[in-house]
């Protein structure tokens, strides 16, 4: 039977599962008969047990740490990206509405048509939005279309629009004028102007 001293040396490569066959043999033999190999045997078994558990821990948490760290970097970088790409939409593709300093602006009648003609003088690109403006609803239940709202917006030089796009021109047909409550509403950022039938065919400004 193996000696204690030699079964206590070699109990940590035993737990390991590092010595033959044969050895291991002999010593798990020398532990169902000694009972103070076997106590320290079950010491040692579970320190190394402990040891893992704790070094699977920090591991874990460290995992965690920086799946945290990347995701909250992810979020931020995507609010971000959004961000600049909302402040690009607006300035580029949708822009504010023209004050009437930065805007001159004609009338004329040509046979006809009703035109404005707009001419963007601080640099920017014109973008000019039109919407139908209705009235209440007639007998069979329809609105009938009253005037047209102009709405004129600038925004900055972007490949979108062409680089000399500073100037529009709106048209309407004299008869539109002739029908009652009928006018062309010119909205810009500091209020609006109005052209009805009393005041479409005088020269403006």
């Amino acid at each position: 039977m193996i000696k204690c001293h030699i079964v206590q040396d070699l109990l940590p490569s035993y737990i390991d599962g590092l010595l033959s066959a044969e050895t291991e043999h002999d010593i798990r033999q020398h532990l169902q008969e000694c009972e103070a190999c076997r106590a320290l045997h079950a010491k040692l078994s579970a320190s190394i047990d402990n040891v893992s558990l704790h070094v699977n821990k920090k591991e874990i948490d460290f995992l965690k740490k920086v799946r945290k760290k990347t995701t909250k970097k992810m979020v931020t970088g995507f609010t971000v990206l959004l961000l600049i790409f909302a402040l690009l939409t607006y300035f580029l593709a949708i822009g504010s509405p023209v004050r009437k300093a930065d805007l001159i602006y004609t009338t004329s009648v040509v046979g006809d048509t009703w035109r404005i003609n707009m001419q963007l003088t601080n640099g920017k690109s014109l973008l000019v939005k039109t919407e139908s403006i209705y009235g209440e609803k007639d007998s069979h239940g329809v609105k009938p279309v009253v005037g047209v709202l102009v709405k004129p917006h600038e925004l900055l030089p972007s490949p979108i629009l062409e680089s000399d796009n500073t100037s529009f021109m709106f048209g309407s047909t004299i008869d539109s004028f002739n029908k009652r409550d009928y006018k062309v509403i010119l909205r810009l950022g500091d209020g609006d102007i109005v052209f009805t039938s009393d005041n479409y065919d005088k020269q403006h400004p």
